[in-house]
């Protein structure tokens, strides 16, 4: 792994999750390969990571990761949707982001620049990409519906939880991620008081893979930079 590989992959995260709107999504399913959603969505995951590698002799690497990344959710878009697909689908492109960054010439890095890319990298990837992993996650397990249980205000609440503990964890402070469990617990505890037990097996299950992926990034960044 090297600074290219790093800047790459908080490209593609921004490309493949913050700027696809769920209408690209649902045009993707309907149409699959045919969908001219699928191409606008391939060629800013193309073009967005290779900006981000800031050097213009990559070019190269446009046409590789838009016919990959095309052909991989032409096929994602015609199987079933589930977290397998979804990791199956990610582990794919990220790979050859990575196959991309370790065979082109890379000139020496500062520490401050790979500093820079690992972070975002991390806090990007425990924000909206963590919160798709762990609902899909979570549905086949709860046997219900996400979307009655978990609303957007739950989901932000994940994601900044998410952000604080890798906080936490690369300020080498464990003890702080015991207090933000106790102080979740507290303030949800009126919500599944009550309720029946698909709700509190959410709240529960989604707070310790939230809190595991949280922790899992926390202690990668901190060991790479």
């Amino acid at each position: 792994m090297n600074t290219l590989f790093y800047a790459m992959l908080t490209g593609h995260l921004i490309a493949d999750f913050w700027l696809q709107p769920s209408k690209w999504v649902m045009c993707k399913k309907e149409n699959g390969w045919k969908s001219k959603h699928l191409i606008y969505h391939a060629l800013i995951a193309a073009i967005l990571p290779t900006l981000f590698t800031l050097r213009v002799e990559n070019w190269w690497f446009i046409p590789i990761i838009f016919i990959s990344h095309y052909a991989i959710d032409s096929v994602k878009s015609r199987v079933k949707d589930n977290i397998f697909t979804f990791i199956s689908d990610q582990t794919i492109h990220i790979a050859i982001l990575w196959l991309l960054s370790y065979f082109a010439f890379i000139p020496a890095s500062n520490e401050l620049s790979e500093a820079f890319w690992v972070y975002a990298a991390g806090f990007l990837l425990v924000n909206t990409p963590s919160g798709f992993l762990i609902g899909k996650f979570l549905k086949p397990i709860t046997k219900s519906d996400n979307e009655n249980i978990k609303n957007n205000a739950s989901a932000w609440i994940g994601i900044f939880e998410r952000i604080l503990i890798i906080i936490f964890v690369v300020s080498g402070e464990f003890q702080a991620i015991g207090f933000l469990v106790a102080a979740k617990s507290i303030f949800r505890f009126n919500d599944v008081k009550g309720e029946n037990n698909s709700k509190a097996e959410y709240f529960l299950l989604g707070t310790l893979v939230s809190f595991l992926l949280a922790i899992l990034v926390g202690m990668s960044i901190k060991h790479l930079v």
